[in-house]
């Protein structure tokens, strides 16, 4: 590992990234707030990427034993990243015109949106597998400065993101100007993605396809399922990523509609949350380093608790400034979780089925947020149709993602990685001792 793959894998991670910004930023809440979509219906379209998350064990189990012209890992990274920058961009075009022609409109959204999802999860699991193999022979610091250099780059790029999409919109905030905010990001995200995907990847000599039973994916997928610290650790993703993601559908209609801010004013909120990330994100290395993992984990997850009380306590009382500030301190939390949680993600993992278990630490992220985006949608039309309140809709999602930061934090005292690792090789050692029968 070396200065230059991290800054390439930085490059795709930030391209992947950067197509979800228009649509989570601005997309849901033009067509919530503006267009008058249900919620629950704004949410299946944006969850599309989380529910096709099983992509992801798919080509990583895949990934792991064929390579493409001697690559196993940046083929599927450039592929995966430029279906999600091309998939980001059509969204726009296909929402508006769904909102003059509903059925076709309705057809060709939910075939970009797929287009978009298929593509960040193939792209996805491809760098987080080429991240876990460069540095698996390196110094455990490189680990950690690895997710930090990829995460920090990120959150950097989501912020000026959102700030180029705020001002843009400020200017012209009609169609044809939306239109070319998307294509702006499109731009800037399939250039990185294709200088992120040069030469990041050391070619193979072949060696490493099928050899013996332990590189068959069904026995994989077995030693899998009977790691009982590994099943834990996928619930506890579950529950944490539910806990911190169901807002992201709900957060700029929920500004609108309860404090009256613009459509530039709400796109900006995506900034403010990417600032309280990037300061965490960037003091979360000598954090981890002087305080562990877990204990950063436990600190992320407090101090978004604390938040999502201050979002609900903003909104009753319609103080925006509270609220930004409060959306500042969220990002604080998630950015604290964020370096621990993947950093966990990267050592989840043995040697012969990395691709594997990024992709089902891959699922657990996607289907939680696919949980979150239409679970919380749902919830909150709910709520909106019992009471009439539509404030009491959205904080009542909030409400729940407490709940299950919570219930996270409690099983994540049972987890640790030398269980994980443990248990990994007891249970491939009796998965082939039963195939050898």
């Amino acid at each position: 590992m070396n200065a230059r793959s991290i800054i390439q894998l930085s490059l795709v991670h930030v391209g992947v990234s950067l197509t979800v910004v228009p649509i989570t930023g601005t997309l849901n809440r033009i067509m919530i707030a503006d267009m008058g979509m249900p919620a629950v219906f704004v949410g299946l379209l944006v969850a599309l990427p989380y529910m096709l998350s099983p992509f992801q064990v798919i080509v990583g189990a895949y990934a792991d034993r064929r390579p493409l012209w001697g690559l196993h890992r940046s083929p599927w990274m450039l592929v995966g990243g430029l279906m999600a920058t091309f998939g980001s961009y059509m969204t726009a075009h296909t929402v508006f015109y769904m909102d003059e022609h509903f059925l076709p409109g309705l057809i060709a959204s939910f075939a970009v949106f797929a287009l978009w999802g298929v593509g960040v999860n193939v792209a996805s699991v491809s760098y987080l597998s080429l991240a876990s193999e460069l540095t698996e022979r390196s110094p455990k610091t490189w680990r950690t400065a690895t997710v930090g250099v990829m995460w920090t780059a990120m959150i950097l790029s989501t912020i000026i993101a959102s700030i180029s999409l705020s001002r843009l919109l400020a200017l012209d905030s009609s169609q044809d100007g939306i239109y070319f905010a998307f294509g702006a990001i499109w731009a800037v995200a399939t250039v990185f993605i294709l200088l992120g995907s040069a030469g990041v990847e050391p070619a193979h000599d072949g060696k490493r396809t099928l050899q013996n039973k332990a590189d068959n994916p069904m026995t994989a997928l077995q030693a899998l399922a009977h790691n009982a610290t590994a099943k834990r650790f996928f619930f506890y993703l579950l529950l944490v990523l539910v806990g911190i993601r169901a807002q992201d559908v709900l957060l700029e209609p929920y500004a609108a509609d309860t404090l009256g801010m613009s459509v530039s004013e709400t796109t900006r909120l995506e900034a403010i949350w990417g600032i309280g990330v990037f300061i965490t994100l960037l003091g979360g290395l000598g954090l981890v380093r002087l305080f562990g993992k877990r204990v950063n984990a436990y600190a992320g997850a407090i101090v978004a608790i604390a938040a999502f009380g201050l979002i609900i306590v903003a909104g009753s009382m319609g103080n925006s400034l509270f609220f930004q500030a409060s959306v500042f301190l969220l990002g604080l939390g998630s950015g604290l979780m964020t370096v621990s949680n993947l950093s966990f993600m990267l050592d989840m993992t043995v040697p012969q089925s990395v691709g594997l278990y990024m992709g089902a630490w891959g699922v657990a992220n996607f289907v939680a947020q696919s949980l979150g985006a239409v679970g919380g949608a749902l919830l909150r039309d709910i709520a909106y149709h019992l009471t009439g309140d539509v404030a009491l809709g959205y904080m009542t999602v909030f409400g729940l993602e407490i709940t299950g930061l919570i219930a996270a934090l409690l099983l994540f005292r049972t987890i640790t990685v030398e269980a994980f690792q443990r248990d990994a090789q007891v249970n491939l050692v009796d998965v082939l001792a039963i195939a050898g029968d």
